[in-house]
């Protein structure tokens, strides 16, 4: 009888009246995931998981790697791939059942046109072109200014700058003389 009340008491056996002994269901992995924001958008190519486990020493995986747990946090970065990411996050822990997630990633290819507004015009070119993006002039200055020697400086751009773009867009650059 001691035996019987210990095992109840305990919850290693769960039984009803003629049934056989049956496992006590174990406790869930508690997991929280708190980065990055579940479909969220980001134009780097490697993105930082984060977030809490409960058991503490439970073990976590991330995008079907080993991440770093250390007092019931967690954190592992993770290559992304152009566009569309689902990142799975299941972590474990003996005698408990496992807990898993995910969490939805873009990642954005654009690129921002850059502030080249003022620069003398082959800068401005060499600037555009670093970051993949086409150029085309529209020349604003006098007759004069193209028989007068002289440097011609980027007075504004279309679209204009700190504007995300697709790679390979051109930019229109107004250039002068003087702005």
């Amino acid at each position: 009888m001691r035996v019987l009340a210990l095992l109840l008491t305990t919850g290693l056996l769960v039984t009803a009246c003629g049934e056989a002994p049956k496992p006590a269901a174990n406790a869930r992995v508690t997991l929280k995931l708190d980065l990055p924001d579940d479909g969220g958008s980001v134009r780097e190519d490697r993105v930082m998981v984060q977030g809490t486990v409960s058991p503490a020493d439970a073990a976590v995986r991330i995008g079907g790697e080993d991440a770093e747990v250390d007092g019931g946090e967690f954190s592992k970065e993770v290559a992304l791939e152009p566009g569309g990411n689902v990142i799975d996050v299941t972590a474990t822990s003996p005698g408990r059942r496992p807990a898993t997630d995910a969490v939805r990633v873009e990642r954005d290819m654009r690129v921002d046109v850059p502030d080249v507004v003022g620069q003398e015009l082959d800068q401005a070119k060499t600037a555009i072109g670093k970051v993949g993006l086409r150029t085309v002039e529209d020349d604003r200055g006098s007759w004069l200014d193209r028989v007068i020697p002289g440097t011609d400086h980027v007075c504004s751009t279309s679209p204009d700058a700190g504007t995300p773009v697709e790679k390979g867009t051109t930019v229109t650059l107004v250039i002068q003389r003087e702005c």
